[in-house]
């Protein structure tokens, strides 16, 4: 039997050989016409693998590429410098490997093997895609620009900053970045000259003063942005022994931490522009920020205190912090009265008092046995700090309370950053803490308690914010069980990315005219958490910001909403950004249900043809995508 078996796979082969050894004739025979095309850019591999030859012809590809566009690439003083000197072809390189993501996306391949078994690959494109490659690299800078300003008119200047001097890093690669203008503020300005001065004026415009000197060699300072306190800001500052790692400041508040010295003087604080660990959320900047030569703004240097003189607080600006760290009394929903909040607030003042006396151990009682979890996981985040004197509001959440919020600083182990967060306590209908969140921010929730005046009741709006706080918090405490339990089971959750489709037109024998596409994959629940619990298990901190949201309610399912998100994801080994959508079930407040989550990396104009690149909504997803 076995034998017989053996004789009809010897016949196979024996039959099949000669097709296979036609089809890779062919091949080889539709190689050397497409070389011979002088619509096409093409490189050669050769390898023992399909890999080796893969990446050899790829890495041969980009180099013609460089090639083909080094007579109309502009290199400035901004680029990268080999011992002082400009390397163009360095330079070059470094560019078009930025562009390797894109170009993989919209190349052919053909592949063959020798006579000795090594594998041969020509990997190919049409000219006319290196200017599709630059056209969606300047839309993407434009993009920036356009978040940049949207975040500076709500005093995020972290946001602004970031985005802005990413794109000015991104408008360097493209062919001719002195020439690309744009229509902002009413005029058509050249971004390589209107980029910096704008973030000279935005650094201009914030302010930095002493709030408060404490005993433990820690100093409060408040940071202002055109007179209003900064919604938040990235900085470092000389502790007297080193440089500090990235702070932030948050909703004006900002600390300082110095080692143990008799006196503390002047010092320098500098407020963050380049955001360089940030770049790992988009591959291409990445690539491109490590070899460029940083903006310097002499305006970014803030100067509290006075040479040769102690540290001392600003009456002012102490009367202003601690306003601020006394969480919203105003927060566009009605809290309780005094005499109601009595006993919440009681509860609250001992659990901070177990922070600021740097115990960390409160009364299990005040705690649910999850609430208690979620505190202790809270302070394993990093070591905390209050900030100010916190007034606390308390506000009606269905047979809950909401107190919010008390400004945080946490620290980490591995020096590489502090955050500040504003934390929320939610109290059960027994009145014990049921749930500790990390807040929106005052202007998030400002953007939610707005947009809902004369729609939605206190009621749902205090949902919304909620849902916000407890999602964005169960990322930076790894709340998988809590994950798991607000996702439908049959959620439909897809992720986007760009590629490129090959689409044959008339005449043309081998496809090669290609059309960008974008692809959603999507994951089962099951998929999408067991690669969450990958990622909490690999890193010591995730932090998640909202950088932009806009809620929309259904048409129809009662009190359903799409919440638009523009979201930057930071781990300690890993980074992201892009547009994240949910559609929420927000009926039963105690059970929330994500019903869609859509991630997209970047705007995709197929979605919304009939928008202006201007509009907010450009090319993400809404509710009237999935009514």
């Amino acid at each position: 039997m076995k034998n017989s078996f053996r004789l009809l796979m010897s016949i196979l082969a024996f039959c099949f050989f000669p097709i296979a050894l036609s089809a890779q004739k062919d091949d080889m025979q539709k190689a050397e016409v497409i070389k011979g095309m002088s619509d096409i850019i093409y490189g050669e591999g050769e390898g023992d693998t399909p890999a080796d030859a893969d990446r050899l012809a790829l890495q041969s590809l980009l180099s013609k590429i460089g090639t083909t566009v080094k007579t109309s690439i502009v290199i400035s003083e901004h680029e990268t410098s080999v011992d002082g000197k400009l390397d163009l072809n360095s330079d070059i390189k470094t560019l078009m490997n930025s562009y390797s993501q894109a170009t993989v996306n919209n190349t052919q391949t053909l592949r063959w093997r020798d006579k000795n078994r090594r594998y041969y690959q020509l990997t190919y494109m049409h000219r006319s895609e290196l200017e599709k490659m630059f056209a969606h690299r300047r839309d993407r800078v434009e993009d920036y620009v356009r978040m940049g300003l949207r975040a500076e008119e709500k005093g995020r200047i972290d946001d602004a900053l970031r985005y802005l001097n990413w794109a000015f890093v991104l408008l360097h690669s493209l062919q001719y970045p002195s020439s690309v203008k744009m229509m902002l503020e009413g005029e058509d300005v050249l971004l390589v000259n209107w980029i910096p001065d704008k973030m000279t004026d935005i650094l201009k415009d914030v302010d930095v003063s002493v709030a408060k000197k404490g005993d433990d060699n820690t100093v409060d300072v408040l940071f202002k942005y055109k007179d209003k306190p900064a919604a938040g800001i990235d900085f470092t500052y000389w502790n007297g022994k080193s440089n500090s790692p990235i702070n932030s400041a948050k909703g004006g508040l900002g600390q300082l931490t110095f080692p143990a010295v008799d006196q503390l003087q002047d010092v320098m604080i500098v407020i963050e522009t380049s955001f360089k660990e940030a770049s790992r959320s988009d591959k291409e900047l990445e690539m491109l920020i490590g070899d460029f030569k940083p903006l310097e703004f002499p305006a970014a240097i803030k100067t509290i205190g006075m040479e040769g003189k102690t540290l001392k607080a600003d009456k002012e600006a102490k009367k202003e912090f601690n306003a601020l760290a006394a969480a919203g009394k105003k927060e566009g929903v009605t809290a309780l009265d005094k005499k109601d909040s009595k006993e919440y607030q009681a509860v609250v003042d001992k659990v901070l008092k177990s922070v600021i006396d740097k115990s960390y151990r409160p009364d299990p009682s005040y705690f649910t046995e999850e609430g208690l979890d979620m505190f202790n996981k809270l302070l394993g985040y990093g070591q905390a700090y209050v900030l100010g004197s916190p007034d606390v509001g308390f506000y009606p959440f269905g047979e809950r309370v909401v107190a919010r919020s008390v400004p945080m600083r946490f620290d980490f182990k591995n020096n590489k950053r502090t955050f500040i967060e504003d934390v929320t306590f939610t109290f059960s209908p027994d009145k014990k803490i049921e749930s500790v969140a990390f807040g929106l921010g005052k202007a998030a929730r400002k953007d939610i308690f707005e947009q809902g005046i004369g729609a939605w009741s206190d009621s749902v709006k205090m949902v919304i914010v909620t849902f916000l706080e407890n999602y964005k918090t169960a990322f930076a405490l790894k709340r998988l069980d809590y994950i798991n339990s607000i996702f439908d089971e049959n959620a439909y959750i897809i992720v986007g990315h760009k590629l490129e489709q090959v689409k044959k037109s008339p005449g043309d024998g081998f496809g090669l005219s290609i059309v960008p596409k974008y692809e959603y994959a999507q994951k089962s629940k099951e998929e999408y958490i067991n690669q969450l619990k990958q990622c909490f298990a690999s890193n010591e901190f995730v932090n998640i910001n909202f950088s932009d949201n806009d809620v929309q309610k259904a048409a129809y399912g009662g009190d359903t909403f799409g919440i638009q998100i523009k979201q930057d994801y930071y781990s300690e080994h890993y980074g992201d950004q892009g547009y994240l959508f949910l559609f929420v079930d927000l009926n039963d407040a105690d059970k929330p249900v994500i019903k869609i989550r859509t991630w997209q990396p970047e705007r995709n104009p197929d979605l919304t043809p009939m928008l202006p690149k201007s509009n907010r909504d450009f090319g993400i997803y809404s509710n009237s995508m999935f009514q």
